[in-house]
């Protein structure tokens, strides 16, 4: 009884096993609810699974999947770069400005753009990684400009006590201080890209990709089709997150001190 009390007071630890039985058994309240739902456009579990067997023989699900998931990581690898320059510009007075308007650009709807980033790029993959590119960049820079003004000042002096100038402070506290918030932003941005992604590759259709597929499905209402196609979508999305988190482990143990457990 202790341990089910302490599932409802706020800030309290519980152990593995603990959080394990309680994640099973409101996945399993979740199935029942939605095999028993009176709702009858909403697919069951076995009409998804028997689609999901049915875009894997007939439709190239994991060809599609594969496709769309290159895209996404070689955007965010390009978007990285990009933002990394622009952001760490910004510690110049005279960049400032520009870094502070690349992240007001994120109000802007893709849409709208689209018809600018056709007539610069030359072809339907340049279109899509062009317009994921914007996307994810102006949301990177406004969290690593963020990350940048958060930093205490007291690591500006103490750095500048150890006799450093200012483009060695700058290395030190801003850019190798500061790398392993750079993989969390990166992951919290892999989130943004892989929820555009859909939308992307509806403006452009060449090449294909997992969103093509979602889009014609739903188009043709198939709707068993469609929630197996979000339901691929949603477990890849968790799977590259996973790994994106490892990463961030493995590269900087020291990043989970700071962590609340």
């Amino acid at each position: 009884m202790e341990k089910l009390k302490n599932l409802f007071i706020p800030n309290t630890k519980n152990s593995q096993s603990t959080i394990a039985i309680m994640v099973a058994v409101q996945l399993a309240v979740f199935l029942i609810l939605w095999t028993t739902s009176s709702f009858r456009l909403l697919p069951t579990p076995m009409e998804i699974i028997k689609s999901l067997k049915g875009l894997i023989a007939n439709q190239n699900l994991f060809y599609e999947l594969w496709n769309s998931t290159w895209l996404c990581l070689k955007s965010l690898f390009i978007a990285t770069i990009i933002s990394l320059i622009i952001s760490y510009a910004t510690v110049i007075p005279f960049f400032r400005p520009f870094g502070y308007l690349i992240s007001k650009f994120r109000f802007w709807t893709l849409v709208g753009l689209s018809f600018v980033f056709t007539l610069i790029t030359h072809s339907g993959h340049q279109l899509k990684v062009t317009l994921m590119v914007f996307g994810i960049t102006v949301f990177f820079v406004t969290s690593m400009v963020s990350i940048i003004r958060s930093i205490p000042k007291y690591e500006f002096y103490h750095a500048r006590t150890l006799r450093m100038n200012e483009w060695q402070v700058v290395w030190e506290v801003i850019i190798l201080g500061r790398f392993d918030q750079v993989l969390e932003v990166i992951r919290q941005n892999f989130a943004i890209a892989w929820m555009m992604l859909t939308m992307v590759e509806g403006i452009s259709r060449a090449e294909g990709g997992i969103g093509v597929l979602l889009l014609n499905n739903n188009k043709l209402l198939r709707l068993s089709d469609v929630f197996a196609i979000q339901l691929v979508i949603l477990l890849m999305g968790i799977f590259l997150d996973f790994i994106i988190g490892k990463l961030r482990e493995f590269f900087f143990p020291y990043s989970k001190m700071t962590i609340e457990k």
